[in-house]
């Protein structure tokens, strides 16, 4: 069975049910991009989402950020933490909020789900620190690669029948079932709300493109390359999501793509355990 396409209109309905933290973590990039900005300014902005306020302190009291805990406000967490470290907190703060329900229809916990997103984020952090690629885009690249599989599983509650639970599908591929399924996949539903929410390009081409059906193309490729091998770690530590094992292929051709050598992805799976590790107590 194939459900009516949803429509660019349609997925940007059902994304203004989400929390609202993924907007506010657009608008904070564009405060860090502004040289003027301060950090009453970026305190404003954070206090506007009370539950994601509240999920700043927490992670902002853990030992993720030496803290030995009594952060007991906004201001105080980002005056703790810097303006340079203020956009990780939001960010993983941002993720956790968004992501707080299993998914029926891909058979994925909100655990599952969690955890494939930090990791992978983590080791984006790492792996462009590596490839000289910023950062910051990198990072909320792997933050936000989960934004179209929360979309079409939040439509395929009122289109599709259980029996097109992808488990029972018996495709191996996950886009291949959302293609069936949806007539789109995660990606191409991601990068149209992610576009609709004002991030940039160069965070959504990457996630148009980081399943590398195909090599990647324009400015923002080395990104999307990246975004792909950053899964790949995670599901080589064990934080891979089912069905999506196969468009992690480690080749010579994306890492050549990505400029990384052997020893940046092996670091990087370090530092993503480490990462994971130190913040996850204080995500729950």
């Amino acid at each position: 069975m194939t459900v009516v396409k949803p429509s660019p209109l349609k997925l940007q309905q059902i994304a203004q049910q989400l929390p609202a933290s993924p907007q506010v973590l657009a608008q904070l990039n564009e405060l860090l991009v502004d040289v003027n900005s301060g950090l009453d300014e970026i305190a404003d902005l954070l206090r506007r989402d009370t539950a994601l306020a509240a999920r700043i302190i927490r992670i902002s009291n853990s030992v993720a950020y030496g803290s030995a805990g009594g952060i007991a406000s906004i201001e105080e967490a980002v005056n703790r933490v810097g303006f340079s470290e203020v956009y990780r907190l939001t960010g993983l703060a941002a993720a956790t909020q968004m992501i707080d329900r299993n998914l029926t229809f891909y058979g994925f916990t909100a655990v599952q789900l969690r955890n494939n997103t930090l990791v992978v984020a983590f080791a984006m952090d790492s792996l462009a620190k590596a490839a000289g690629v910023d950062a910051r885009v990198a990072y909320t690249a792997g933050l936000m690669r989960l934004v179209g599989k929360l979309i079409l599983d939040h439509y395929a509650k009122s289109a599709a029948s259980l029996q097109e639970h992808y488990s029972r599908s018996g495709l191996g591929g996950l886009l291949e079932w959302e293609r069936a399924i949806f007539g789109c996949t995660n990606a191409e539903a991601g990068g149209i709300v992610m576009s609709g929410w004002h991030f940039p390009a160069a965070i959504t081409e990457p996630l148009k493109q980081h399943y590398y059906l195909q090599p990647p193309t324009g400015a923002h490729s080395r990104t999307a390359c990246l975004l792909n091998i950053a899964c790949g770690v995670a599901a080589e530590l064990g934080y891979g999501l089912p069905g999506e094992e196969k468009y992690w292929e480690a080749t010579e051709a994306k890492m050549n793509a990505a400029g990384l050598f052997d020893h940046h992805v092996r670091q990087s799976a370090i530092d993503a355990s480490v990462g994971f590790e130190a913040v996850k107590t204080s995500l729950d």
